[in-house]
Formats: C-alpha cells, structure tokens, sequence
C-alpha cells in the first residue's frame, strides 16, 4: 500500500516539476515571448486565410434551405461509394 502511494506521489511532483519548469521558462523570457507573440499571431492569419480560401462553404453556396442542405447531405452519406 506504501509503494502505491510513493508511485502516485512521485508521478505528482513529476508533473508539478514540468509543470514549474516550462512556467518559470516561460516567465524569464524577454525576446522569446515576443517571437511566440509573433508566431501565434501568424498561426491564426494562416489559419484564418487557408480556411477562407481552400474551404468555402459549398452548401451554403448551393443549397438554398437546411432542408436541402441536410438531404444532399444525407444522399451523400448513404450514396454508395464507386
């Protein structure tokens, strides 16, 4: 019963140990935290960009009521692959 307690202590403070690691990492930084800043940042405007251009809303664009659009939805679904 002693060994169970010791395992799930250390793996605990294992995790409380990452934990302060990449925290007290993370609060030191100068330049560091403006480079994430400026990469999350970019992530999002990819993000943002990539889903305007490559995934429009096809059955927005093609179907004119919820209804339609869950039947070709449906029809798509059940249809039987060729």
């Amino acid at each position: 019963m002693n060994e169970k307690k010791k395992e799930k202590s250390s793996r605990a403070g294992l995790w409380r140990r990452v934990w302060d690691l990449y925290r007290d990492g993370f609060r030191n930084m100068t330049v560091g935290r403006q480079l994430w800043a400026l990469i999350i940042l970019k992530v999002v405007i990819l993000f943002c960009i990539i889903k305007v251009l490559f995934f429009p809303d096809i059955l927005q664009r093609d179907y004119d009521s919820d209804a339609d659009r869950a039947q070709a939805v449906r029809e798509s679904l059940t249809r039987p692959a060729p």
